[in-house]
């Protein structure tokens, strides 16, 4: 019985040990593979984001500019070109990583003023521990408007539904031209018997604050500028002003004040030449008189356009509007009808504190009367007018 289990028995032999530790080292090798390749895929992975971060940097440092024009110690929209490449070793790195930064610029939709947009595109090569080489490519689009409208966000919306002309400041006259960044270049009209210099005013998009510059350019699309300061035919080192403009009208035939609605749409022939003139008491030029552009239009009309000078330390300005150069009437009582009187549209005589720009001051030139009757600025009716010259 012994005899019988003994011989029921079997053991391992030597080859089945070898099959079994053949397959055994092969999964092993496959377990090492897998682990380098882990490796290998993980190193790039943070080699990757290394280069993201990278990109991510150079293009932040060029959105956080603070000014549109080039200006010392401050970062420009003006300054965001093409950089040469740089070298980049970030601490606790394991690869050495090459910065390349272009720019160009895009273009606007036909027929707008719009503002500036530079695409910017931004490349990180590396080579990995392969030696095969690895990029990243970020691009983006940074638009060149006023770093301080992004305060704007936060405020309330306003319920004027009316809309800037060209997507610009409303004082900016429309047939100003865009010069440079941001910017709007006008040549005031009445200056054509001027050969070599000539005022030009080169408006801020945003604020409507404008340089008093000096060009040889005859017309407003003549007048150049670059980003980056002035060049060409234009010179601004007159200083900063606030536009005052209007429109000056004729009611000239009769009585203005035989209708309730006269000074509505008031007709007449003109006076001829005069001139308007700002006699400035407050601000940056006290006790000076500013002299006005006149621009005849059509129906007899003539508009005006005045720049009062303000500086830092004066940022504001007061003064009145003065006419001469035509035959004006010495009191509101004299009924001459070779003389005139003017009325005014608007309440104020005379202003204080102005900080911005004052649009559709108008004025309306009326006889001083028929000889018997003195006419006076009618004071009921609509519109309403208030007289001016001679001071009641």
């Amino acid at each position: 019985m012994r005899l019988s289990n003994r011989r029921l028995q079997r053991g391992v032999s030597l080859i089945e040990a070898l099959v079994s530790f053949g397959v055994m080292s092969f999964g092993m090798l496959a377990v090492v593979g897998m682990q380098a390749t882990l490796r290998s895929n993980g190193d790039l992975a943070r080699q990757r984001a290394e280069a993201v971060r990278i990109a991510q940097d150079a293009i932040e440092e060029w959105r956080g500019f603070t000014t549109l024009v080039t200006t010392a110690n401050r970062t420009a929209y003006a300054d965001i070109t093409t950089q040469p490449d740089l070298t980049v070793s970030p601490a606790g790195a394991n690869a050495t990583y090459v910065l390349k930064r272009s720019v160009s610029l895009e273009s606007g939709v036909t027929g707008t003023v719009t503002p500036a947009r530079r695409q910017l595109t931004v490349d990180v090569d590396w080579v990995d521990r392969r030696g095969d080489t690895q990029s990243v490519r970020l691009v983006s689009s940074i638009a060149g408007i006023e770093p301080e409208l992004s305060a704007s966000l936060v405020l309330g919306a306003v319920p004027e539904r009316a809309l800037q002309p060209l997507g610009r400041h409303r004082a900016i006259p429309p047939s100003a031209v865009p010069v440079g960044v941001g910017r709007s270049a006008y040549l005031p009209p009445g200056q054509n018997g001027q050969a070599d210099s000539r005022v030009a005013w080169v408006f801020n998009n945003t604020t409507g604050v404008l340089q008093l510059c000096s060009t040889s350019a005859t017309s407003s699309s003549g007048i150049t500028l670059s980003s980056v300061g002035v060049s060409g035919n234009t010179s601004c080192n007159g200083g900063t002003a606030l536009l005052v403009s209007g429109t000056v009208r004729f009611a000239t035939t009769g009585n203005p004040a035989a209708s309730s609605t006269s000074m509505a749409d008031p007709t007449g022939p003109g006076v001829g030449d005069f001139e308007l003139i700002i006699e400035q008491t407050a601000g940056a030029n006290p006790n000076s008189e500013i002299q006005c552009f006149l621009q005849p239009l059509v129906d007899y009309q003539v508009q005006y356009e005045c720049a009062v000078r303000i500086t830092a330390d004066a940022p504001s300005w007061g003064g009145y509007f003065r006419f001469d150069d035509f035959d004006i009437a010495d009191s509101t009582n004299e009924a001459d009808d070779d003389e005139y009187k003017v009325c005014r549209y608007h309440e104020r005589a005379t202003y204080t504190g102005v900080t911005g720009a004052l649009l559709n001051q108008n004025f309306v030139i009326i006889r001083a009367g028929d000889g018997s009757t003195a006419y006076q600025c009618p004071e009921t009716g609509a519109p309403r007018t208030w007289p001016h010259q001679p001071a009641p």
